[in-house]
Order: structure tokens, then sequence, then C-alpha cells
């Protein structure tokens, strides 16, 4: 990284492996053409025979879109979990109902027959 007191460095590549390098994408365009080729291959998935282009797949925001979950989530899953907790602490409400009833109708079995 230049110093402020250090002019920035500039190279020009003339050759990679013997072939003269691509000129230079705008990052902008190229980024337009990679979702403008996955909404060809989606479109009604007549792709003219041609295998999709593995740049046309958007994985470049994968990372992005795992760390960040859409807004609408967050009230789906107060709402989601609140019903799970309701769900869970019933069962739990009936499951110690009938091993209450199981042991009073023990209890009363055995204090009459014995």
């Amino acid at each position: 990284m230049p110093r402020d007191n250090e002019p920035a460095i500039e190279v020009e590549v003339l050759e990679i492996d013997g072939e003269a390098p691509p000129p230079p994408r705008d990052p902008a365009s190229a980024m337009a053409r990679i979702h403008d080729d996955a909404d060809d291959i989606d479109d009604d998935n007549n792709n003219s025979g041609q295998a999709p282009n593995p740049t046309s797949a958007n994985w470049h925001s994968w990372p992005r879109q795992l760390r960040t979950l859409p807004p609408w989530y967050l009230p789906l899953l107060i709402i989601g979990g609140t019903i799970l907790l309701g769900l869970i602490l019933t069962l739990g409400v009936l499951v110690a109902a009938l091993i209450l009833i199981y042991r009073i109708v023990r209890g009363l079995l055995r204090s009459l027959f014995q």
C-alpha cells in the first residue's frame, strides 16, 4: 500500500503464458451480464441446447446472503417460536396430567386390592 508521500506504481501486463491479457471489464457491466445470463437460462428453460455458463450462477453473493436474513424472517421467527413454545408447554402439561392421573388410579387400585 503506498504511503502518502510515495506515488502509486502502475503496471501494465503485456503477456500471460504467451497470450495478451483480455481487455479490462467494468465490474458493474460484468455483474449485469452475469444476471442477464442467469435470466436467459431461467426463462422457460429454453437455452437452445447450450449448457449453462458456469459464471452465470450468482454465487458471489452467497456468503453475504448466509450472514444476513431478510427482514421478514424476524417476525416469522418470533411468531413461529411462540407457537412452538406454546405447543411444547402444552404437551408438557398434558404428559404431567396423564402421569398424575395414572399414579392416582394406581394408588387407588393398590389400596383396594391389598
